[in-house]
């Protein structure tokens, strides 16, 4: 399992940047909603940590074709599903935070 990420470019905001990336690398657009927090991570390409700071999308739209559907593949997973694909503990922190967003959503309703 991956979670989109990549830099933001000086003419765009980290949200304008999320949503490029979920594009890119997972053919999906949607409206990005508030960020969940920051962790650092290590890139694995180039042996350095990064800053990430993650941002849920609320997809609307899936591509038949993006930039890099040759390298990702894309696949709707449930909850107990991605728990356990999540590789690092960032990912799993990140997902529980969404998943308490997403409670206290439902709640408030």
């Amino acid at each position: 399992m991956m979670f989109p990420k990549g830099g933001w470019e000086l003419d765009e905001t980290m949200k304008q940047a999320a949503s490029r990336e979920a594009s890119e690398e997972a053919g999906v657009h949607g409206h990005v909603e508030s960020n969940l927090g920051k962790w650092m991570y290590k890139s694995n390409k180039y042996n350095i940590f990064y800053e990430g700071i993650m941002f849920p999308l609320n997809v609307t739209e899936e591509l038949s074709c993006w930039p890099e559907m040759e390298v990702r593949k894309r696949r709707w997973v449930s909850v107990a599903e991605a728990r356990e694909g999540c590789q690092h503990d960032w990912m799993r922190e990140a997902l529980e935070r969404l998943l308490a967003r997403l409670r206290d959503q439902t709640s408030e309703a």
